[in-house]
C-alpha cells in the first residue's frame, strides 16, 4: 500500500478535483495524509450564512475534518497561510507570502510526512486561480529541494484527457497520463463535498446545477510526473 499526500490551496478543492480517485484509494487501504495551504478564509460564507465572517477560517477548518474523516485521513496539516479576501464576482487572490517562504512551508511539511505520491493543482490552475498555480509551483520547488529522500511521484489533477478539454477546471497544458469514472466511488465524493457546506452556493453558481451530487465530475483525470526520471535539480 503507498502513502499518498494531497497538497490542496483551500478546503474543498481535494473534493471538487479529485474526491472520487481519493475515495478509491481509501477503499483499497492507502494511507492518505492532507496538506492546506490556507483555511479558506477568504472565501464565500454560504446562502444562507454557515456563520460570521470574521470565524470562516474556523468554520472552513471543520468542514475540513469532516471531509478528511469521510476519506479516513491519517494527518490533516494546515499551513496557516492566511487565504485574501474577496468579493462574489472579485478576480480569486493568491497568498502574500514570498515564494521562498511557501516552498520552505510546503518542503517541510512533505519532509515531515514522507508520501510515497504527492497529489496537487495543475499547471493551469483549474480554472486559472492565482492561488492554485502558486501552489503548484510551490509543491514543484520543494520537491527540487528535498534531499536525500524524496516521493516516488507526483500526480496534478485535472489533466486534459481529451473528452474533458472543454471543461472549465481542465488543465488544458496537462495532458493525462491516466484518467478514472469515479462512479463507484461517487457516494464517497459526494459525502465529502457535503461537509463544505459553505461552498454549496458557490458551487451551484458556477456549475449552474440545481444540487451539489449534479455538479460534482465522475471522471478524474492526472497527470503522472515520475521523480525518479524527471529532473528537478
Amino acid at each position: 500500500m503507498s502513502h499518498v499526500a494531497v497538497i490542496a490551496a483551500h478546503p474543498d478543492d481535494e473534493t471538487m478535483f479529485a474526491g472520487g480517485t481519493l475515495a478509491k484509494f481509501s477503499a483499497e487501504g492507502h494511507e492518505l495524509s492532507m496538506v492546506l495551504v490556507t483555511r479558506g478564509e477568504g472565501g464565500e460564507v454560504g446562502e444562507p450564512p454557515v456563520g460570521p465572517k470574521e470565524r470562516l477560517g474556523e468554520l472552513r477548518e471543520a468542514e475540513m475534518r469532516c471531509a478528511a474523516a469521510v476519506y479516513g485521513v491519517r494527518r490533516l496539516v494546515f499551513l496557516g497561510f492566511v487565504d485574501p479576501a474577496i468579493e462574489i464576482g472579485e478576480r480569486p487572490k493568491r497568498i502574500e507570502a514570498p515564494l521562498d517562504v511557501f516552498v520552505a512551508a510546503v518542503a517541510r511539511a512533505l519532509d515531515e510526512l514522507r508520501p510515497d505520491v504527492v497529489m496537487t493543482h495543475g499547471t493551469n490552475g483549474e480554472y486559472g486561480h492565482p492561488q492554485h498555480i502558486y501552489t503548484r509551483q510551490a509543491v514543484w520547488e520543494a520537491l527540487r529541494i528535498l534531499r536525500p529522500w524524496r516521493p516516488q511521484e507526483l500526480l496534478t489533477w485535472c489533466a486534459n484527457a481529451g473528452t474533458n478539454a472543454e471543461d472549465r477546471l481542465t488543465n488544458r497544458d496537462d495532458p493525462a497520463s491516466w484518467s478514472l469514472d469515479v462512479t463507484p466511488w461517487f457516494e464517497g465524493k459526494l459525502a465529502a463535498a457535503l461537509c463544505h457546506r459553505s461552498q454549496h452556493a458557490m458551487f451551484m453558481r458556477n456549475s449552474k446545477t440545481p444540487d451539489v451530487a449534479s455538479m460534482l465530475r465522475r471522471l478524474e483525470a492526472f497527470r503522472r510526473w515520475d521523480l525518479g526520471i524527471v529532473d528537478l535539480a
